[in-house]
Parts: structure tokens; sequence; C-alpha cells
């Protein structure tokens, strides 16, 4: 419970700072802050991370534009089981903010947070995080790295790439691949290996403009 508390008091927090400055502006009258709400869900796989496949996933999240400034805070599940379980779930959040620097280019950073639940045990990690972002028309690549984690069993580290391709008018394809190095510190003696997950979904942006 005390690790669910962290998770919502993080979502919380980010919402908030999504929020308050977006609706400062709005009632300001200015035009050109976009407030985006969004949905997705879809399927998932892990590799060699030690959870079930295939699973189910969903997010829902929110994107703050304003002149050259960008936010994202997105909170969702899945239905992985770790090995050993089969009861559990995955729950995650993350915050971004970025600066476009030049065209569709933009680059910032923020965090993510994670946590397994299951009635045999509770695990979390929370990661700070570097992204360049691309911003087109037609297609949105979200390129971070990871850094070490919080949890010192594994200090799970590397590349997460996000891609959006746009369907329809609010209607997009998503795909969110990560390939993580970590080092199982609980095998003796600690060996390092490489993880990867992959998502596959269909998201929806609300208050879409017609483009």
């Amino acid at each position: 419970m005390l690790y669910m508390g962290r998770f919502v008091c993080y979502a919380f927090v980010l919402l908030l700072v999504a929020f308050c400055p977006a609706s400062l502006l709005a009632q300001d009258g200015d035009a050109s802050v976009a407030v985006n709400p969004y949905l997705d869900g879809g399927i998932g796989l892990y590799g060699n991370l030690g959870k079930s496949n295939p699973n189910y996933n969903a997010d829902a999240g929110i994107d703050v534009k304003y002149q050259r400034l960008f936010g994202e805070v997105e909170a969702g599940f899945d239905t992985a089981n770790a090995s050993g379980t089969d009861n559990g779930c995955n729950i995650r959040t993350h915050g971004l903010a970025f600066y476009r620097v030049k065209g569709h280019w933009n680059i910032g950073g923020g965090m993510h947070y994670a946590e397994f639940k299951s009635n045999s045990y509770t695990k979390h990690d929370f990661w700070p995080t570097f992204a360049a972002l691309y911003d087109g028309k037609w297609l949105r690549l979200n390129s971070q790295y990871l850094f070490p984690g919080s949890n010192s069993d594994y200090h799970e580290t590397g590349p997460l790439f996000d891609l959006r391709l746009r369907l329809t008018h609010g209607f997009y394809y998503r795909d969110r691949f990560a390939l993580l190095h970590y080092t199982d510190n609980l095998q003796s003696p600690p060996e390092g290996h490489w993880g990867r997950e992959a998502m596959f979904q269909v998201l929806y942006v609300f208050k879409e403009k017609q483009q």
C-alpha cells in the first residue's frame, strides 16, 4: 500500500504540473495553448524480464503544448505476471517536458515510475530519463534513455522508443519498444542480462485539430 500511495502521488503531482499552467494560460485567452487528453490500449510482450506473455495494456494521458514548450503525462497498466505469480499486474506513470529547438525537433527529459503488484510481493522502480522528440504531421517519435533505476537489485537501464503513426483524425498506431540492460544482484555472482519490452496499441487523441 505504501508503494501504491507513492504511485498515486507521482501521478497526481504530474497531472498538476501539466494541468495548472495550461489552465492558467487558457484563462488568459491564449489560443496557442493545446491540451489533448488521450487513451490507448493493446497487447504487449516481454523478453528475458521474468514476465508472462502476451499481456493486455491500457494508458491514459495528456499532452500540453504552448509555443516551444511541450509536456506529456501518462499513467497505465498491463496484465503481465512475474515468474512465480498468477495474480499480479504492472502499473506505471511518467512525466516528460520538452523544448522545441528547431523545426520538428524537441529536447527534454523527465521521469518514469513502475510498480509490480501481486499477493506475494510488490516491486517498484524509478528512472530519470533524457529524451529527444521528433513531432511531425503524421509521425511522432519519442526516443529516450532511461538512466539506472532505483531498484538496487537490478538497476535496469537502456533506450526506450515510443512511436505514433497517424491513421486518421484522432486515431494513431502506437508502438513502444525498450531494450534494457540489468545486473541481477540476487545471483551469486551477479550477472548482467538484456531484456526487451514491446507494446502494440491503438491510441485516440481527444480535441485534436483537423490537419
